[in-house]
């Protein structure tokens, strides 16, 4: 009786193991950070031509009151005020660090006595490159120069045939001043058809849907697991391949878009 049992329980086992793997349920988060806090500039200071004094103070209202800054993705401080840089865009985040709520604001150091610009960009497929990226300049002494990345300086204001991703922009006028700005080109992917490629792959029967963790049923779980889906569908381990389901490059491809413009629910 004991060898009868045995060999049902292996052969559940067995039957399983195209399923997707059980991820861990991540604690309930119960704070809701909605207009929390609210963050502004109270001054800012212009630069001059390839130098780094320019700079802002920003001031935080809401929340707990107990705040950190910080430009992007350097180092956090205590302190609001952004001194020695050079002229360009950056973007400021400021965070509670009693509640975990961020707010962000973008901010310019404009040159005082050199060109300054501003940036137009439009979406891009996927998998068909064909985001643009429109500069206006402006100040400074013209003819003014162009260039995107490390690539080489143009007499175009305009960048064409762009992928989904990020991009710095260089302006420089004929005296050389120069600004960089960061452009970010979106992807024209929308959360529908994430939703339809999880639901389609992963929220079948036997796998995410409602008897294995997570329920991918559920848009807040395939919203909430953003990151995890995109690590899995790129290293091809979701869906496993004994579910004899797979995904395409354009539908990973459109995975990774996703993740990169925010994982939005839109």
């Amino acid at each position: 009786m004991k060898q009868i049992k045995l060999f049902l329980i292996l052969s559940m086992a067995t039957l399983l193991t195209w399923a997707c793997t059980n991820d861990k349920e991540p604690l309930p988060d119960t704070t809701d950070c909605t207009n929390v806090l609210s963050i502004a500039a109270t001054s800012q200071v212009d630069s001059n031509c390839g130098q780094s004094d320019g700079g802002f103070t920003v001031a935080v209202t809401g929340g707990s009151g107990n705040y950190t800054y910080q430009i992007a993705s350097s180092a956090s401080q205590s302190s609001p005020v952004f001194e020695n840089l050079e002229a360009g865009v950056y973007t400021v985040i400021a965070t509670d660090t009693d509640l975990g709520c961020t707010a962000e604001i973008e901010l310019q150091v404009r040159n005082q006595d050199g060109v300054n610009a501003t940036l137009a960009t439009t979406e891009s497929d996927c998998n068909v490159p064909g985001g643009t990226i429109q500069v206006t300049a402006a100040d400074g002494v013209q003819p003014y120069e162009y260039k995107v990345d490390d690539g080489a300086f143009q007499a175009s204001s305009n960048f064409s045939d762009l992928a989904p991703g990020a991009y710095a922009i260089t302006v420089r006028d004929a005296n050389g001043c120069e600004v960089e700005l960061q452009a970010q080109v979106g992807s024209t992917v929308v959360f529908a058809e994430i939703r339809n490629i999880v639901q389609t792959n992963c929220a079948v029967s036997g796998c995410h849907n409602g008897n294995i963790s997570p329920d991918f049923r559920n848009d807040a779980n395939i919203l909430g697991r953003a990151s995890r889906i995109q690590a899995r569908t790129s290293s091809r381990t979701m869906p496993p391949a004994t579910s004899g389901r797979s995904l395409s490059n354009e539908e990973i491809a459109n995975i990774v878009c996703w993740v990169n413009d925010g994982a939005s629910g839109n």
